[in-house]
C-alpha cells in the first residue's frame, strides 16, 4: 500500500520491467527510464565481475525523479535521503533513487550517479551488509563509476603536502556525515580501493571474498595479498607520495606547476564537455517527452 502510494504521489507512473531490474520514473522521463534500465544492467555485470563467486542482487528497483529535492519522497517509507544527495541506494529494500535534476535545476550525470550507487548495492549485498568498512563502499562504488578527477587529484595533493592524510582507522572511526565536510576521506576511498584493484584485481577479488567469509582486514590481506594490512597500506601511503607529492617538487616551481596544473584543467575539460553532451542529450528527450501545459514537479 505504501509503494503504491508513494508511485501515485510522485507519478511514477512509467515502467520498464527487466529481468533484474525495473525502473520507475516520473513522467516525461520515459526514454531515460529505458535508456536506465539498459545502464543498470550492463553496470550490474561490471560490479558483480570483482565479486563472482558471492551472493548477488537477485532484483533492483531503480526510482527515476526529476528533482533531488524528491528522493527522499522516493525512498523507502520512514529511510529519507541526506539533503545533498543526487542519488541513493537502500541495499536491505534493493531499491536505487535516482535524480535528473538537482536542486538548482542543472542536469545530473544520471549514469554516473546510477553506476555509484548500483556499486554500492552490490558490494554490501555480495559481503553481507556487516561490518563493511565505510572507506571500502565508498572506493568500491567510485572505482565502479568514476574516472579521472581534478578536484580529488588537487584535494590529495593538499593533503599529501600538509601532511593531512587520514590513516584509513580513523575513516571509519570517524567518516565526516556531510559530503561537503568529507572531500578527502571521499578521496582517500577511492585512490586505496582503486590502488588495492591496480595492485592485482584477483587478488582484490580474493580480498572481497576473504571478507565476505568473515575474515578479519588483516587476515584478509595476509591470505588474498600475502602482505598484512597495515603494510599494505604503507605501501599505498608511499604510492600517494610518489604520484603527488614528488610530482609537485619535480616540476621545479610555481611556473612550471601552473603549466601542470593548466594541463590537468584542459584534461578535465576535454572530458567535461563530453559529459555534457550527454546531458543535453537527456535534456532534449526530457523536453520533448515532458506533455504539454503539464509542468514539472516543482522542487522543494
Amino acid at each position: 500500500m505504501a509503494l503504491v502510494s508513494l508511485i501515485f504521489a510522485l507519478q511514477l507512473s512509467a515502467v520498464v520491467p527487466g529481468e533484474r531490474v525495473t525502473v520507475r520514473a516520473e513522467p516525461g522521463l520515459e526514454r531515460q527510464a529505458a535508456r536506465v534500465a539498459k545502464l543498470a544492467a550492463a553496470d550490474l555485470a561490471d560490479d558483480e565481475a570483482d565479486v563472482p563467486d558471492l551472493p548477488r542482487l537477485d532484483r533492483v528497483e531503480v526510482r527515476l525523479v526529476k528533482h533531488a529535492a524528491d528522493i527522499a519522497a522516493a525512498a523507502p517509507e520512514g529511510l529519507g535521503a541526506p539533503d545533498w544527495a543526487v542519488g541513493t541506494a537502500y541495499p536491505e529494500h534493493g531499491v536505487v533513487v535516482v535524480a535528473a535534476r538537482a536542486r538548482n535545476g542543472d542536469l545530473l550525470d544520471v549514469e554516473r550517479t546510477l553506476a555509484h550507487e548500483l556499486a554500492h548495492m552490490v558490494l554490501d549485498h555480495a559481503l553481507g551488509g556487516a561490518n563493511v568498512p565505510r572507506w571500502l563502499t565508498e572506493g568500491f562504488a567510485y572505482l565502479h563509476s568514476s574516472d579521472f578527477s581534478l578536484a580529488r587529484a588537487a584535494t590529495l595533493t593538499g593533503a599529501v603536502i600538509g601532511g593531512h592524510v587520514q590513516p584509513l582507522w580513523k575513516l571509519e572511526n570517524a567518516f565526516p556525515a556531510r559530503e561537503d565536510e568529507a572531500a578527502l576521506a571521499y578521496a582517500e576511498s577511492y585512490d586505496f580501493v582503486a590502488f588495492l584493484a591496480q595492485r592485482g584485481r584477483w587478488g582484490f577479488r580474493d580480498f572481497l571474498a576473504e571478507l565476505a567469509h568473515g575474515s578479519g582486514l588483516d587476515a584478509a590481506s595476509r591470505h588474498a595479498l600475502g602482505r598484512r594490512f597495515v603494510d599494505v597500506e604503507a605501501e599505498w601511503l608511499e604510492s600517494l607520495r610518489s604520484r603527488y607529492l614528488w610530482t609537485f617538487v619535480g616540476l621545479g616551481g610555481a611556473a612550471v606547476w601552473v603549466l601542470g596544473a593548466v594541463l590537468l584543467v584542459l584534461g578535465w575539460l576535454r572530458r567535461r564537455r563530453q559529459k555534457r553532451r550527454k546531458l543535453e542529450e537527456w535534456a532534449i528527450e526530457e523536453d520533448e517527452t515532458t506533455p504539454t501545459g503539464v509542468p514539472p514537479a516543482p522542487s522543494r
